[in-house]
């Protein structure tokens, strides 16, 4: 129980961060960074498999050890987030560290995030209603 409760402490600090560097960049649709434990520790804990996506063009042998933070909103072309929250998607990929290829890459992470949201709820109808 304790380290859970731990691991959901990281798990906001982490949250937090990312939260303030969308607030600080506000045109931007994804962050690049190196992955921090908590980012996955609790879906692997659900026995669940982290998300993971490399671009075409990337090294694929490459080690999974960076996160593509995808703010779905601003990648949907919808309007920034509100009071109400955000809707961040974390994909493990290679390691993106300059900013040039960050800025390229950005738009193929955020319309692989979005087709697949799409995929899913295009899969399952009627479960993902949003009410306003």
């Amino acid at each position: 129980m304790r380290r859970h409760r731990r691991l959901l402490r990281l798990a906001r600090q982490v949250a937090s961060s990312d939260k303030q560097w969308f607030e600080r960049y506000p045109t931007r649709l994804v962050r690049f960074r190196p992955e921090r434990r908590a980012d996955f520790e609790l879906l692997s804990l659900q026995g669940q498999e982290p998300p993971a996506f490399i671009p075409e063009g990337l090294d694929p042998t490459s080690p999974l050890t960076w996160v593509a933070v995808v703010d779905v909103l601003r990648a949907a072309g919808l309007p920034a987030a509100s009071d109400h929250g955000a809707i961040r998607a974390r994909i493990r990929t290679v390691p993106i560290r300059s900013r040039a290829l960050q800025a390229s890459m950005a738009e193929v992470f955020a319309i692989a995030v979005c087709r697949d949201l799409l995929h899913q709820i295009q899969a399952e109808p009627g479960s993902h209603d949003l009410v306003a």
